[in-house]
């Protein structure tokens, strides 16, 4: 009885385990993924090459991409995301202080605000807009 327990707490240990690790991280790491997770949320969504692009090419900002945002209100919070895809690792680290200034400038007085980097793409948002990109 005393072995059959310690297999069922191990077994419910690495469920627990498992469920943790993948819902770390952040958005998708492919733009059709993300846009599509976006909108199974409800999220208003979309990918552009133009407008946040052209802003951050401005600061200087080069090797982007695209660049997929969305948008949606839950219990009356607007919640948001904006992912930057960049070319490569190296871009996306090359961009990364101009574009933590750049979302911190576009925040919109949120106390959830997260500003990240993850390979070769940055993103910004609330929790739960970057949750809904996964």
């Amino acid at each position: 009885m005393k072995k059959a327990f310690r297999i069922l707490a191990l077994s419910l240990v690495l469920v627990t385990l498992v469920a943790a690790l993948a819902s770390c991280g952040g958005p998708a790491k492919d733009p059709d993924d993300a846009l599509a997770a976006l909108k199974d949320n409800d999220y208003v969504a979309a990918e552009d090459k133009l407008i946040i692009p052209g802003a951050l090419k401005l600061l200087g900002v080069d090797g982007i991409d695209s660049v997929v945002s969305g948008t949606a209100t839950i219990d009356d919070k607007v919640e948001h995301v904006t992912i930057i895809y960049f070319e490569d690792k190296e871009a996306a680290n090359e961009a990364w202080e101009d574009v933590e200034k750049y979302a911190e400038d576009n925040k919109k007085d949120d106390s959830d605000w997260i500003v990240k980097k993850s390979g070769a793409m940055i993103y910004y948002g609330t929790s739960a807009g970057i949750t809904a990109a996964k």
